[in-house]
């Protein structure tokens, strides 16, 4: 009766997460980038000095670092997230490592002690 279509949505899709994906890395490449000069640029520019501009420009590759490394950590996240953390869990128990040592024996008789020093020995 009707004629069989098929639809576009699927390549829609992943034409919009292509797009956002390429979103991303420009936001993190080219907006941090800027940010990360322009803040450099203008801490030397504020205060003349080397020193200053080098701790800023370490901050900020620290920064661009952690920003970088954001989707290793997910993923690492993810993963610890869907591991088992149960196991072993259902068990519980005590091992002994050592025998307790025995009580001391009390001795009434010097004869008596003679006869258990032969025993030990």
């Amino acid at each position: 009766m009707y004629p069989t279509t098929s639809l576009a949505a699927p390549g829609i899709i992943e034409d919009f997460t292509g797009l956002g994906t390429d979103l991303k890395t420009l936001l993190t490449v080219v907006v941090l980038g800027v940010i990360y000069v322009a803040s450099v640029g203008a801490t030397w520019t504020a205060t003349r000095s080397m020193l200053k501009a080098g701790v800023a420009a370490a901050g900020g590759a620290i920064v661009m670092g952690i920003i970088a490394a954001q989707m290793t950590i997910s993923d690492k996240t993810a993963e610890e997230l869907k591991k088992d953390h149960t196991v072993g869990q259902g068990r519980s128990g005590v091992v002994r490592v050592t025998d307790p040592p025995s009580p001391p024996r009390i001795v009434v008789s010097p004869t008596e002690a003679v006869r258990l020093q032969g025993r030990h020995a």
